[in-house]
């Protein structure tokens, strides 16, 4: 796909990315059940609003026909502890393409255009965390140059729902 544009989000244009984000919320939903349910509220007005108050974050959307077709929000973040290199870093909170969107093209270009983003930021690195059912998301990130860095785990202790 050829014909979109990529810009700062508005607040104006919540409704867009959340109608995006109910898309990928099921998914979740479907594949863990255990963690994740169906709701109205997928994100927290906190954690939007400061999306639109900090000078190190922004939502960045791509749209077609001022239709948002995709987003990102991202967090521009610094490491200065003792026991840590210290480093500035981009990290990708959430990231989706509509399923109308998807393989043509748009989150290439959105990750790239996050890529420039977060190096006019100083940043020296991208970082996101992905679900392991997530195939088709983890083959974007791998052929974009991401790599592993950590796995997170899980143990159930309640053994009626180990059985389930």
């Amino acid at each position: 796909m050829e014909n979109f544009s990529i810009r700062k989000a508005v607040w104006e244009d919540l409704d867009g990315i959340l109608k995006i984000k109910k898309e990928a919320h099921r998914l979740y939903v479907e594949e863990r059940p255990d963690v994740y349910r169906e709701s109205e509220i997928l994100y927290t007005e906190g954690f939007l609003k400061s999306f639109f108050r900090h000078d190190q974050k922004v939502i960045l959307v791509a749209l077609t026909n001022d239709e948002i077709i995709a987003y990102g929000f991202i967090e521009c973040m610094k490491v200065n502890l003792p026991m840590m290199v210290e480093r500035q870093y981009a990290y990708i909170h959430d990231f989706s393409v509509s399923e109308e969107h998807r393989q043509q093209g748009v989150a290439t270009r959105l990750l790239a255009y996050i890529e420039e983003y977060a190096s006019g930021n100083g940043a020296s690195r991208i970082e996101l965390a992905v679900h392991l059912f997530s195939k088709e998301a983890i083959g974007l990130y791998e052929k974009f140059g991401f790599t592993p860095r950590a796995l997170r785990m899980e143990k159930e202790l309640d053994e009626k729902k180990k059985r389930e």
